[in-house]
């Protein structure tokens, strides 16, 4: 099949040699030559600039992967690395199954050849796999280090490895969309290793504990119980062995015997960690509202390195919004080393949640990274980069992500936002009519839908979609917000300060809270007469905060230029006063659908902005709004 493959690159026919060695790559990732020849066919520079990445990490040596690196610009070395590759000797790669390899026929002059024009075709190319570049997919970071090998002819140093920029790591995994369905392990470069079962240690001389091992592996939990009940008849002071037995049972959804077993195991050996874990598991489960079971700590006190034990101290604290408190957990254990990269995910998620916008980032980012087929990482890698209003950067993690979980309405629905913030509007119209499709009471679908039909000046539309947010989900400042702007810019002021005002009052963000005393300012221009002092005020808080968005200062700095005698031109009353597109905070079963009409926003003509009543409304003070709330 390689030679195939070799055989239609060098014919011109690379659709087939990226066929044929995707095949290959999904029966062998480790094989460096693969990554090589698929560098050659694949439709564009960052597409290509991965597969050699991906030889270089499985051969640091290869001289063609070090050259066309270098020949795309992800690498600069020096000519001297260069030459000092050349002179080692390139790792030898498994032959493939159906005979010798043929590394030593390659025609690396070649090679370096078709790297060079794939670098002028990725310019021009604007077309091929739609969801070959999402973020947040691995790469090698670092390059593992040489082996010593002596050597009496040459002292010139290895090729240097320079570090990817965070735009480059996160544009790496190859998914033709055609392919969709395909497990995202077969289109990374890692080699999946079995995890272990929690607790378990090996009793080679015990059969029946590997048998409830495997049991255990493959679901049949009953069998696990009858195994591990063998066991116990056998050496009854093998605490792991109690404990898989209450793991078994626990998920046959017997908490009583299961905490039974896990009290036994903490018997037999009171600092078995796991023990404190299944027996956390099993009180919060009968008490979800209660405190947080002690038996957590305590494990992580025995174990610092039980994974599990976090996680489930997250999962108390999440639906709770304690976000600091995830921070913290987080953030300490990766600080002292313990950092698998579900906990670079989970602490993104605290700190979106918290404002923490960058941060949350940078983490998502390296979770992303360093395990691509976390495809809650994608969702989040997409939210961070809204909530920073980089939207074209969020489409393409969210596009991975909708890809493997279409059934998901919050997928969708911050995909449509990101959509929203590119100006695509169709198409997060699309997105948002998708996630309606799939739970027609989706709160945030509904908040998302009715903020884009806002800046499409549907704005009775709009409005009627965020009543159906209000009623299918809980307030926020979003919320508040948008309903405000939508009373706003259909005339009722009354109503708009109400909803600005509660806005102010669900949140202590303050780049949140400068669009709210924004919108604020701009109702107080529009009432009849204008109440010129109180938005005099609320513009200059607004230009105060230094977290505020550029949009919302730009809007601040003209406002004031004309209230305090600058220009003579009538002050703009924007309709398009509108924060960071909602994303979801989280993924959300679904719920039961109900059938949502496909709405198409329509192009009304825009509110008066000549006041044609008073509000009635207690008249705020009219000195400048204080910083805090």
């Amino acid at each position: 099949m390689l030679t195939e493959a070799i055989a239609a690159a060098r014919g011109g026919d690379r659709s087939r040699a990226r066929e044929l060695l995707t095949r290959l790559l999904r029966t062998d990732s480790s094989n460096a030559e693969y990554w090589i020849w698929m560098s050659a066919v694949v439709d564009s520079e960052r597409e290509s600039i991965y597969c050699l990445e991906s030889a270089l990490k499985l051969d640091p040596t290869n001289r063609a992967a070090l050259r066309g690196l270098a020949i795309l610009g992800a690498r600069k070395p020096e000519q001297a690395e260069l030459a000092a590759a050349a002179r080692v000797a390139r790792r030898q790669v498994a032959a493939v199954a159906t005979g010798p390899s043929i590394g030593s026929r390659l025609n690396w002059r070649l090679i370096g050849a078709s790297l060079l024009g794939l670098s002028l075709i990725g310019v021009i190319a604007s077309v091929g796999l739609s969801m070959l570049r999402p973020r947040g997919v691995a790469v090698a970071r670092t390059l593992p280090p040489l082996s010593a090998t002596p050597s009496i002819t040459s002292t010139a140093t290895t090729p240097t490895n320079t570090p990817l920029p965070v735009s480059t790591r996160i544009f790496r995994t190859p998914i033709p969309s055609e392919l969709a369905g395909t497990p995202l392990a077969q289109f990374v470069p890692i080699t999946p290793t079995p995890t272990p079962i929690t607790g378990a240690t090996p009793h080679p001389n015990i059969e029946a504990f590997q048998l409830g091992l495997d049991a255990m592996a493959r679901g049949d939990y009953a069998e696990a119980v009858t195994m591990m009940d063998q066991v116990i008849q056998f050496d009854s002071n093998l605490p792991d062995a109690y404990y898989i037995r209450g793991e078994a049972y626990r998920l046959l959804g017997q908490p009583g015997n299961a905490y039974g077993s896990y009290g036994r195991s903490i018997s037999v050996d009171p600092s078995f960690a796991p023990g404190y874990l299944g027996r956390g598991r099993i009180e919060m489960s009968n008490d979800p509202n209660g405190p947080l079971p002690d038996d957590f700590e305590r494990a992580i006190e025995l174990d610092p390195t039980l994974v599990e034990a976090y996680l489930e101290i997250a999962k108390y604290y999440a639906p709770r919004r304690t976000w600091a408190a995830i921070d913290d957990l987080f953030q300490g254990a990766i600080d002292d080393g313990i950092n698998p990269p579900i906990f670079y995910i989970r602490l993104a998620e605290a700190q979106l949640n918290r404002g923490e916008y960058e941060a949350a980032l940078d983490n998502a980012i390296e979770g992303s990274v360093a395990d691509p087929t976390i495809l809650e990482g994608y969702i989040l890698v997409g939210r961070a980069y809204i909530a920073l209003e980089a939207y074209s950067d969020a489409v393409w993690p969210l596009l991975t992500y909708v890809a493997y979980q279409p059934e998901d309405p919050a997928g969708w629905t911050t995909l449509g936002s990101a959509q929203h913030g590119t100006g695509d509007f169709e198409a997060a119209l699309t997105s948002l009519n998708r996630a309606l499709e799939i739970n027609g009471r989706y709160a945030p679908a509904f908040l998302a839908r009715g903020q884009l039909a806002l800046d499409q000046g549907d704005f009775g539309g709009g409005l009627n979609d965020l009543l159906n947010a209000r009623r299918f989900g809980p307030a926020s400042f979003e919320l508040h917000l948008a309903m405000g702007r939508a009373r706003y810019l259909l005339g009722d002021y009354a109503d708009a300060i109400r909803e600005a005002n509660q806005a102010l009052s669900a949140t202590t963000d303050r780049r949140l809270r400068a669009d709210g005393y924004a919108l604020r300012a701009l109702i107080d221009e529009a009432t009849t007469p204008p109440l010129t002092e109180d938005a005099i005020a609320n513009w200059r808080y607004v230009l105060s905060v230094e977290e505020a968005r550029a949009q919302t200062r730009a809007l601040a700095e003209e406002h004031l230029l004309v209230l305090l005698g600058g220009p003579t031109h009538t002050p703009t009353l924007t309709p398009s006063l509108t924060p960071t597109p909602t994303a979801t905070s989280a993924v959300t079963p679904t719920q039961a659908k109900t059938p949502t009409p496909t709405r198409t926003p329509t192009q009304p003509a825009g509110p008066s902005h000549t006041p044609t009543r008073t509000p009635t409304r207690t008249r705020r003070p009219t000195t400048e709004p204080p910083e805090t709330p």
